[in-house]
């Protein structure tokens, strides 16, 4: 996303959404083949009619392809003077891609930044005191892992470890302070008053144990309320993502996980920038945030938003007919920035952009 943010003009964007042979809405090779002539028509209206026929060239092969006749997931192409690229996209039920041409002096970039930053590389600890479960999760693909040998697979298996000390099957903390099991006998686990201490030491042995696994990468919390919140109590591993998945480990497939997975990754990058619009809302100096749009693409420019948050939808026309909200999001990427895009009921209908600056 930042390469593409700082590709020299003309730019064209062209999304071509998800498709099944033989549906209804007819060949995706043509509609690839179609979108192509429209951009060609367009370009030879305006300033760029001199590059139309060099651009377009390389789109005309990638609709020749095999892959976009036989139809499958939504892709986006980038072309510029230097660049061509064709990414696949994700397809949703909640958000699909919709069938777009853009041609501007920027890449149409502002629909592809949540799923692009939020996060794509970490794992998934599914919570049950019965049986522990650990994923890796790349780029929505799920894989079942072993357990490291310092985590216990379940609650009774953690009596287990630490002995003598921590004794989970027969002993119950006689103070305040958990970290050392020692104290009166309780008898077993079925002992309410004293199962949230048991619980609070399993999941810290699991988080301790996890620690050389992890090797800081993001813990996405995978299982019911009660247990989720208990891991966050006890943990201490720094990464954990704000997003939960509530929901008991023990009947869910592997499909199942990757869905969720996928979802709680969108969600955190919308609650981090829900956080950044409060930060923004409450900052004392005002003289570092912006929310005029041409004043934002400006700043933008010259390098200095640190952190944009968009409405998701906004759109600015400016007078050379392009969208100064996507200009906004790909000057800021250019720069080293953050965008963070929102709900529209996260977002007042009347603030499209939010800017802070770094002076």
């Amino acid at each position: 996303m930042k390469f593409l943010a700082g590709c020299q003009g003309p730019c064209i964007t062209v999304v071509v959404p998800a498709h099944h042979p033989g549906a209804q809405e007819g060949s995706r090779k043509a509609l690839v083949h179609a979108l192509v002539r429209t951009a060609g028509e367009q370009m030879n209206r305006g300033k760029f009619a001199g590059q139309a026929a060099e651009l377009l060239a390389p789109l005309e092969e990638i609709a020749q392809e095999s892959g976009v006749k036989a139809g499958g997931a939504g892709f986006a192409i980038f072309r510029s003077p230097e660049y061509t690229a064709r990414y696949y996209l994700p397809d949703t039920p909640a958000k699909s891609p919709v069938e777009k041409l853009v041609i501007a002096d920027h890449f149409y970039l502002t629909p592809f930044v949540a799923d692009a930053f939020a996060p794509h590389d970490f794992f998934v600890l599914g919570l049950s005191i019965k049986k522990l479960r650990l994923f890796s999760y790349v780029n929505g693909e799920c894989k079942e892992l072993p357990l490291p040998a310092a985590v216990p697979a379940s609650l009774d298996a953690a009596g287990g470890f630490d002995k003598p000390d921590h004794d989970l099957e027969t002993r119950s903390a006689s103070g305040p302070s958990t970290g050392i099991m020692r104290g009166v006998r309780v008898g077993t686990l079925s002992d309410r008053e004293k199962f949230p201490e048991y619980l609070h030491h399993f999941f810290e042995i699991v988080d301790r144990g996890l620690k050389p696994t992890l090797d800081g990468k993001p813990l996405l919390l995978m299982g019911v309320h009660e247990e989720v919140t208990a891991y966050r109590r006890a943990a201490k591993h720094a990464h954990i993502l704000s997003a939960d998945c509530v929901g008991s480990i023990d009947v869910l497939t592997l499909p199942d996980i990757e869905t969720r997975a996928a979802k709680a990754c969108r969600a955190h990058h919308q609650l981090i920038g829900e956080h950044i619009l409060a930060e923004y809302q409450e900052m004392p100096d005002r003289g570092r945030t912006l929310a005029d749009v041409p004043a934002v693409v400006r700043a933008a420019g010259e390098g200095r938003v640190h952190r944009l948050c968009v409405r998701t939808g906004a759109q600015v026309m400016g007078p050379s007919g392009e969208d100064l909200v996507n200009t906004a999001v790909a000057e800021t990427l250019r720069a080293g920035g953050e965008v963070f895009m929102l709900q529209e009921n996260k977002m007042p209908e009347t603030l499209p952009l939010a800017a802070i600056l770094r002076y």
